[in-house]
């Protein structure tokens, strides 16, 4: 039985592939077998986070080049790894069809992993709202910034008019302290919860750190085996709180249905 989870952003710029990476990063160094998908189409980034150049992307599947097997890259943490390319042509511009390909091909997978991430693009363009419907469970990673309140909000609208989806999980990135973080998410489910019937469940928060931003610019990931920190510390967490956010029903295709 896989648990997909789509990690979402009303906005770009609030560290959501940074959340992907470090939290399935921290699954798979938990021995649980862990599947990362890089399904931000329009800009797809999560490899050079991951400090890896793989061979084969999402294009290679979806072009008839490759298998879905083959496009798995391992990397030395054992998570396993599907790089959406860069800005690819062709896969910013699939129809329902090719999206609906795509899911339904993890069904084909050889081994299917205990988890697999999402990182789905920015905004609620089509590409991210159907990733997210096939997922059962869905994360919107959020900043104390009015923006990213107000594009979070849009986002969750969307897809809870749109798709019915009406459990999310809240990550509070780039904060100063638990404290913090715990009162935006307090403000922001009163805004949402006020106008929309969904259910928003705070998995955790991750502190603005140097330690963080070095692993961005040294391509280097923050969590792996030999390093466990404070910062590494709030991936943990999060993917403790994971059990506890309920899955969606959507009616909607699921990735590994």
């Amino acid at each position: 039985m896989t648990t997909t989870i789509a990690i979402a952003s009303g906005k770009g710029g609030v560290g959501k592939t940074t959340i992907s990476v470090n939290l399935s990063l921290s699954l798979a160094l938990q021995n649980k077998e862990t599947l990362l998908l890089d399904a931000d189409l329009g800009m797809a980034n999560s490899h050079i986070l991951l400090g890896i150049n793989p061979k084969f992307t999402l294009d290679d599947f979806v072009t008839g080049k490759s298998s879905i097997d083959d496009v798995i890259t391992i990397t030395k943490d054992k998570l396993k790894f599907i790089s959406g390319g860069s800005a690819i042509n062709n896969l910013l511009n699939l129809s329902d069809l090719e999206r609906h390909k795509i899911i339904q091909s993890f069904n084909n997978i050889k081994k299917r992993p205990e988890y697999m991430l999402i990182d789905v693009g920015a905004g609620a363009e089509a590409s991210s709202m159907s990733f997210m419907a096939s997922s059962d469970k869905i994360i919107i990673v959020l900043t104390g910034e009015p923006t990213s309140f107000i594009d979070a909000y849009s986002l969750i609208k969307a897809a809870f008019l749109d798709y019915k989806i009406n459990n999310f999980g809240i990550v509070l990135n780039m904060t100063v302290s638990a404290m913090q973080a715990k009162l935006n998410f307090n403000k922001f489910q009163s805004i949402t919860q006020k106008f929309l019937d969904v259910n928003l469940k705070y998995l955790g928060h991750v502190n603005s750190s140097q330690k963080i931003r070095n692993s961005i610019i040294s391509r280097t990931p923050l969590m792996s085996k030999n390093n466990k920190n404070s910062d590494t510390q709030y991936f943990d967490n999060i993917s403790q709180a994971l059990s506890l956010l309920d899955s969606n029903n959507t009616g909607s295709i699921k990735f590994f249905d």
